[in-house]
């Protein structure tokens, strides 16, 4: 199939010369035409539209992060804390699994063999997310370089199509990572802690470890970017507000 290069949506006028935070080189091309990819881009859509009580003008992927800037990160009418948005964004998740699925691989798999429901679920998010995060790997958890053998308890995201097209530390916290990391644990029965890198938007999985307190994350320490589209920029210290939990 043709591929499929991705549009940048950011809102308001940020100037071309202040996009400066991420990787220097284009984004790659995306697959947004797949079979697979239209299915779940459609499935994750929907959810999120009922979430947030509306969808998006933009088609495909730029839909998502419209979505995803305007009704979930950006809404203080339905979502005044950056805690609120996160149960949103992890309302959206849940939505997207049968209502007796997940309890029952919390009995039947997470309880009694927490390794190989670490392995399950990294291998299965490594081939169902590609379409909303980029190119993803399975490796070992905690990787700091190349592994003398994969124990498939990791995943690699090289470099993350959510974070790069929305533009926004705020979002990747409370609409990715902090979501993400509870509703493995809460739903789902694994740890996950997450590791996104905001100098390459890499972003590392690490199943079966448990997530670090905010106050002890890196993530939660970060500037706002200078292509952030919402400018959650504080006039004290130039932090990201929206990462304040």
């Amino acid at each position: 199939p043709q591929q499929q290069q991705p549009r940048r949506l950011v809102l308001g006028h940020v100037p071309a010369a202040e996009l400066r935070r991420g990787p220097d080189s284009p984004p790659p091309a995306y697959h947004d035409d797949s079979l697979l990819n239209r299915t779940f881009m459609g499935l994750f859509r929907a959810r999120m539209a009922a979430e947030v009580g509306a969808d998006s003008p933009f088609d495909g992927y730029d839909g998502i992060v419209d979505l995803t800037l305007r009704k979930l990160a950006n809404n203080p009418s339905k979502y005044k804390t950056p805690r609120q948005i996160q149960d949103g964004s992890q309302r959206i998740l849940r939505s997207l699994f049968p209502a007796w699925l997940l309890p029952a691989f919390r009995a039947m798999f997470a309880r009694p063999l927490p390794k190989i429901s670490g392995r399950m679920i990294a291998f299965v998010t490594a081939q169902t997310c590609e379409w909303l995060m980029g190119r993803c790997t399975v490796t070992s958890a905690n990787m700091t370089g190349p592994p003398a053998e994969v124990d498939g308890l990791g995943v690699r995201v090289e470099r993350c199509r959510y974070l790069e097209e929305t533009g926004c530390a705020s979002v990747c916290i409370n609409c990715c990572k902090e979501p993400t990391q509870r509703f493995f644990k809460e739903d789902m029965g694994v740890d996950v802690r997450m590791t996104p890198n905001y100098d390459d938007f890499s972003c590392q999985f690490d199943f079966l470890r448990a997530p670090l307190r905010p106050s002890e994350d890196p993530a939660f320490n970060v500037e706002c970017f200078t292509q952030c589209p919402s400018k959650k920029r504080s006039s004290s210290s130039g932090a990201c507000e929206g990462t304040e939990v």
